[in-house]
């Protein structure tokens, strides 16, 4: 539904830095003007892992993604990988109403685990805005700020808790 989805953009989003936003919010303009739909993209490049067979039929028709764009997403997705198996120790009842963690744990044909979808979302991000969330990244590890656990935190505020720690007692 629209307030989960808004909830849940608003919770990622408030993490990044007003130039990521702005840079993303660009590359969201440029492929409204060229005609192109990254979601649409997003979920076919996360049929990698889901459905293999059907994404070798459709993955010509997808945009190509360079070595060092591809390079940009497997640095930010080192970074949120072990946060989130912290966040997944620190809060399982919270964590365990969501996707599962890795494409291994979720199986073909079933869900797309976190690391399959937000790997499929950066695919569709330009080079520049892959540049700043990666920037935004290391800045928080050096801070030893997990952000998967401040957009937990976020999503939980959002749905009325007073914290993370109050949401993972309450359920």
């Amino acid at each position: 539904d629209r307030a989960t989805f808004e909830i849940m953009r608003s919770s990622q989003a408030k993490v990044w830095s007003e130039a990521a936003l702005e840079s993303y919010l660009n590359d969201l303009d440029t492929a409204m003007a060229e005609g192109q739909n990254p979601v649409a993209y997003k979920y076919a490049y996360m049929m990698e892992q889901t459905f293999p067979d059907e994404y070798e039929r459709i993955k010509n028709m997808l945009p190509p993604v360079s070595p060092y764009k591809l390079s940009l997403v497997d640095k930010i997705c080192d970074y949120y990988g072990q946060w989130t198996f912290e966040a997944y120790t620190k809060y399982p009842k919270l964590t365990s109403r969501g996707r599962p963690i890795t494409t291994k744990a979720a199986g073909s044909g079933r869900w797309a685990a976190v690391d399959n979808y937000f790997r499929s979302e950066l695919l569709t991000y330009s080079e520049r805005t892959l540049l700043l969330c990666l920037s935004d990244t290391e800045a928080a590890f050096k801070r030893s700020e997990n952000l998967v656990i401040a957009i937990l935190e976020n999503t939980a505020k959002a749905y009325g808790y007073d914290s993370i720690e109050d949401a993972e007692s309450k359920l």
